[in-house]
């Protein structure tokens, strides 16, 4: 997967469960499932040479970012992403 776009608007949608970014370009990100419920989980992991922007399906939240706010992902780094509500996604860290 490529990451696109440097906003919530025109990042990468991800649409797998497991994905791999593995073309990030500087300040480029992906957006996790439109279509995440409660209960569902993407997990990500950035391949690519530069931090990854994750946001979040449109009015939702990461862990304590505000809305629609991405949270940035390390170079090799994963993080399993858990949609909890209808208002928040809570994001767990590979070391």
């Amino acid at each position: 997967i490529s990451a696109a776009g440097t906003t919530q608007g025109t990042a990468t949608e991800l649409i797998a469960t497991d994905n791999e970014v593995t073309t990030v370009g500087a300040s480029s990100g992906v957006i996790l499932a439109s279509k995440l419920a409660p209960g569902d989980e993407q997990s990500v992991f950035n391949a690519g040479a530069n931090p990854l922007k994750v946001y979040p399906p449109s009015g939702l939240k990461i862990n304590a970012l505000s809305a629609n706010a991405p949270m940035l992902l390390a170079t090799n780094t994963a993080c399993l992403f858990k949609c909890v509500s209808t208002t928040r996604v809570y994001g767990i860290l590979s070391a």
